[in-house]
């Protein structure tokens, strides 16, 4: 019985091995079919144009039928890829000082909206109950054409926003942000402004210009005063410090300069600068960002012009002889 066990066991671990050879040899077999594949490593513009394709969709103008708005500036329209504003997107303002610079500017951009739609309203969202109506209507928004709110908190304010751009049927959201937006919200806001077709003005504090934005578009405006002299005193003429309201038309004295930066546009080559100020009409002009080197150079080479052993003799040529008496 012992030998028959033997022999049995020996049978069944013979196949086994030759199982396990015969897969091995099909395996080196399939190796050697297969093409050698190319191990050249990707240049350096074959792997940026990888990550174009693949956030193509955040970097590139997108393709619309949509009329865009303007900013009220010429100028700075020139900088965006469709000319002005997306109707169906946020845009926001970052306000470098605690005026009413930004607010002004926001609200020039809803002027030129609601001119677009005639029969919508412009839904104003007052957080921080600023707002003046007054100085809107000198910006060029009819009384009529407003509708106020004024939520309780951050949660009714965001959720006020979001139905006002979500309904399309309102021409714009203007809305000042004291309150921190989170991914959530800002996303939130984007898609409800996309839904309904509806652009979303949006001023936001100093903080806001170092964090994550869901806006297409985003400027910096900051405030430049130019000292005004009082007549025969030769000091600058300044104003007491009173927290500005929402909606007071900045800039409209010749003394104050906004200061317009692009921090942030889809489709088009950011960190623009512009100076930029109102007329008494409340119309902005762009102004020429004077150079303070310019006025030190013309010195200096006025200063070597004299200096000059030529040009110094020919001054003293030039000038009038004294008659002798």
């Amino acid at each position: 019985m012992a030998p028959a066990t033997a022999r049995s066991s020996k049978a069944t671990t013979e196949p086994a091995a030759l199982a396990v050879g015969d897969e091995s040899t099909i395996q080196q077999d399939a190796i050697e079919e297969d093409p050698p594949r190319e191990t050249r490593p990707a240049s350096r513009q074959e792997v940026l144009q990888a990550l174009r394709s693949k956030v193509g969709c955040v970097n590139t103008a997108r393709e619309s039928t949509l009329t865009s708005f303007s900013t009220g500036c010429d100028a700075i329209d020139a900088w965006l890829p469709g000319k002005g504003l997306h109707p169906a997107s946020l845009t926001e303002w970052i306000a470098a000082h605690d005026s009413a610079a930004a607010e002004s500017m926001a609200l020039v951009a809803a002027a030129h909206r609601i001119t677009m739609v005639p029969t919508r309203p412009l839904v104003i969202v007052d957080c921080e109950g600023s707002f003046y109506p007054p100085a809107a209507v000198a910006l060029g928004i009819p009384a009529e054409r407003m509708i106020l709110l004024r939520p309780r908190n951050s949660g009714d304010a965001i959720w006020s926003i979001d139905q006002s751009l979500r309904s399309g049927a309102v021409a714009a959201v203007v809305a000042r942000l004291p309150m921190r937006l989170d991914d959530r919200d800002g996303r939130r806001l984007q898609l409800a402004s996309e839904s309904g077709t509806t652009p979303g003005l949006l001023v936001r504090n100093f903080q806001a210009r170092q964090l994550p934005s869901f806006a297409e578009t985003q400027f910096y405006v900051a405030e430049k005063r130019r000292p005004v002299f009082c007549a025969g005193v030769g000091s600058s003429k300044t104003a007491p410090h009173n927290r500005p309201r929402m909606g007071r038309v900045s800039g409209s004295q010749p003394s104050e300069i906004l200061s317009i930066t692009l921090d942030r546009v889809r489709g088009g080559v950011t960190g623009k600068h512009l100076h930029v100020r109102f007329d008494d009409h409340a119309n902005l002009h762009s102004v020429p960002i004077s150079n303070p080197q310019r006025h030190e150079t013309a010195a200096k080479r006025l200063a070597s012009q004299l200096a000059h052993p030529t040009t110094a003799k020919r001054v003293a040529t030039a000038s009038p002889k004294r008659a002798v008496s």
